[in-house]
């Protein structure tokens, strides 16, 4: 990368992962950058939990599309190997219904007949909206997707399914309901519900079964450490306990009253309240009012649990399905209300990672999603119950004596999440995708009201996820360098 932003006094506004990756791609093209993060670490949603002797990561717990992890590194001058090592998983995930009904996601899963045709409907989905939108702006798009070496892929563009849901297309790909509850839930890969979500959205389990699932060693906290070591080595200028206040065109505000100036200002977090809170524009809250109008992204509940004994009926990611998903859905999205017989997610990473629990324990992640409500829900009062609850299922369906193994339990609500991650309501990837245009547009990367300031992480273009987020910020500086 040349270095085009040399003299260039650069904010970024928030370090999470994307945060990171941003100051880290502006400072190799030259510029002055300074990141300030309003918590007392960098990492945003990439954090862990250490207590009794056990290790969680709090975030993101399965690494896919390792290209674009690799790439920052390489754009950098860099190797990821120096740095992360990378263990894949086999299976990806373990699937679990009450009536006894389970399989594996591996190699001899996605090789079944009915499987083997949904990864060929969705690699022509990949192929085509990976370089044309996954890797670009809007603003972008029809150039990429005219460019004459991607015009034989338009023959893909009817299989995007855009008008058709993705739980029509479980029933269609799949007989099983099963199978078809398996297909579904890649929609909760960013909060949406399955029946609302495009049929594009199949391409998701094509990438996890083309690129496989990843876990970093040591934890995905490791990534976040590991952004910090590359961004100290590079010179980026890291505050911590930096609350910005307002960003304006001229730079930026923070609680003390101190004012830093910026020529460029990168904003990594929920757009929505910066534009809510932070955006000092007359018609900044105009706009924040059309961007509150779709419907938000389901948030999580986490519960941790030190757990004495290994079961051995447990892989590294584990998921235990609701007896009814509809449900599930309506009462988080309509009612606005915890799910009382929710999906649970298990990450179980001492499985490959012993250190991550004492001798003979294990560590359980719980995640369920939870309703982006911290309004109607009083989230103090209804976390000890809910995760109480959630524990119940697990013992009582699928895991029989877990209650009576627990040597440590906390949690993790909707409303921690809001204060941690700043974001509102405590949903972590912003718009739900029900609809073409929340799926397909959603808040642009480039600021409509300021010309200098762009937005990077899960809540912009192209999307949630470890992967989307890093491609956010490549496609962030990117812009700037052509917009400079």
């Amino acid at each position: 990368m040349t270095r085009r932003l040399a003299g260039k006094r650069v904010v970024v506004v928030g370090g999470g992962i994307g945060g990171l990756a941003t100051a880290l791609r502006l400072r190799k093209a030259g510029a002055e950058v300074v990141l300030l993060e309003k918590n007392d670490t960098v990492g945003g949603k990439v954090a862990e939990r250490r207590a009794a002797g056990f290790r969680w990561d709090l975030g993101p717990s399965l690494l896919t599309m390792p290209q674009t992890l690799d790439r920052l590194f390489a754009d950098l001058g860099e190797s990821r190997r120096d740095y992360l090592t990378l263990e894949p998983l086999s299976p990806t995930c373990r699937y679990r219904w009450a009536d006894g009904y389970h399989f594996d996601e591996n190699e001899f899963f996605w090789a079944r007949p009915d499987s083997a045709r949904l990864l060929k409907h969705a690699e022509g989905l990949y192929k085509l909206s990976a370089p044309a939108f996954l890797e670009s702006d809007p603003t972008e798009i029809w150039g990429k997707i005219l460019n004459p070496s991607l015009l034989p892929l338009l023959r893909h563009l009817p299989a995007m399914s855009p008008f058709q849901s993705l739980a029509s297309a479980s029933r269609r790909f799949y007989k099983d309901p099963h199978l078809q509850q398996f297909l579904q839930r890649f929609a909760t890969y960013n909060g949406s519900d399955p029946e609302r979500t495009p049929a594009t959205f199949a391409v998701i389990p094509y990438v996890q079964a083309r690129y496989g699932g990843w876990y970093i060693r040591g934890g995905i906290r490791r990534l976040a450490e590991s952004l910090l070591q590359l961004a100290e080595k590079l010179g980026v200028q890291i505050q911590t306990l930096a609350d910005v206040q307002a960003i304006e065109q001229t730079g930026v505000t923070l609680g003390s009253g101190q004012k830093i100036p910026a020529d460029l200002i990168f904003h990594n977090g929920d757009v929505l309240r910066a534009h809510q809170t932070l955006i000092r524009h007359p018609k900044a809250d105009r706009v924040a009012s059309c961007m509150a109008k779709p419907e938000r992204a389901i948030s999580g509940f986490v519960v941790l649990l030190g757990v004495r004994g290994r079961d051995p009926s447990l892989a590294h990611h584990n998921i235990f399905f609701s007896d009814n998903y509809p449900l599930e859905f309506q009462q988080m999205f309509h009612e606005k209300r915890p799910a009382e017989n929710p999906t649970i997610y298990l990450c179980l990473n001492s499985r490959t990672d012993p250190e991550s629990a004492p001798p003979d324990h294990d560590n359980y992640f719980l995640l369920v999603n939870a309703p982006a409500n911290t309004r109607t829900i009083d989230w103090r009062k209804e976390s000890p119950g809910y995760a109480d609850r959630i524990i119940q299922i697990l013992d009582q369906k699928f895991l029989p004596g877990l209650a009576q193994r627990i040597v440590h339990k906390e949690w993790f609500s909707p409303a921690d999440f809001e204060t941690r991650d700043a974001v509102v309501g405590g949903s972590l990837y912003g718009w739900a995708s029900h609809g073409m245009i929340p799926s397909f547009l959603r808040p642009p990367i480039r600021s409509r009201l300021l010309p200098n300031l762009y937005f990077v992480g899960g809540t912009t273009h192209p999307g949630g996820g470890l992967p989307l987020v890093l491609l956010s910020a490549e496609i962030a500086v990117r812009l700037a360098l052509k917009n400079r």
